[in-house]
Parts: C-alpha cells; sequence; structure tokens
C-alpha cells in the first residue's frame, strides 16, 4: 500500500491537471487502508485513462494554481505576476504556465514537484 501511495503522490497534480473526476475517484480509491489486487488494477486503469484524455483548461487552471501554493511564500512579486499572467493567457496549444512554474521547481528545489510526473 505504501508503494502505491508514494506513486499517487508522483501522479497526482498531473491528475488534477486532466480531470478533476479521476482525480477525486482515485483519491476515493485510496481512501482507507484496505488495499487488494482489485484496487491495483483499478488505480493503472484510472492512470491509463487519464493519459489518454485531452486538455482541459479549467482542470489545469486548478491544478496549476494547486502547485502555485509550493511558491507563494518564497516567490518574489514579479515571478507572481509572471505565473498569473502566464495562467491567464494559457491556451490549449500555447503552456508557458506549466513551463513557468517548472522553472520555480528547479529554483526553489521543491523535489516534491520535481519527482512527480506533473512536469511530464
Amino acid at each position: 500500500m505504501q508503494e502505491r501511495q508514494k506513486e499517487w503522490a508522483r501522479w497526482k497534480y498531473f491528475v488534477m491537471a486532466r480531470s478533476q473526476k479521476e482525480y477525486l475517484a482515485l483519491r476515493q480509491l485510496f481512501s482507507g487502508n484496505q488495499w487488494s489486487e482489485e484496487k491495483n488494477k483499478q488505480f493503472y486503469q484510472h492512470l491509463n485513462t487519464v493519459q489518454n484524455l485531452p486538455i482541459n483548461l479549467k482542470a489545469q487552471r486548478n491544478a496549476y494554481e494547486h502547485v502555485w501554493g509550493y511558491f507563494k511564500r518564497v516567490a518574489s512579486p514579479e515571478e507572481r505576476q509572471h505565473f498569473f499572467t502566464f495562467l491567464d493567457q494559457m491556451t490549449e496549444t500555447d503552456d508557458q504556465a506549466l513551463l513557468y512554474l517548472k522553472k520555480l521547481a528547479e529554483k526553489y528545489q521543491i523535489d516534491y514537484l520535481l519527482a512527480s510526473h506533473f512536469f511530464d
């Protein structure tokens, strides 16, 4: 179970950026302490589903704002301005906000984010 929870942590924001429905389903899957082969199968089915979903700007924005929480206390006012400008300008084909979050994760060495699939 603990290994799956670590894997879920690596996928969490990736999933959140693509589908709130899938994110909630996976969160529910991890509630409670009972882990089974069936839950393991469902976990990977959900991940497969999410990886094949089209871009959802509302879900992306929600996830990006959650990830911004890692920087809000350390980022400069200019960095905050840049992030929210990129976020407001984000389209399905132009996503500077994700690249900027990655740059901030590297600058501030947020290992949790850097080890995740969020920037994949």
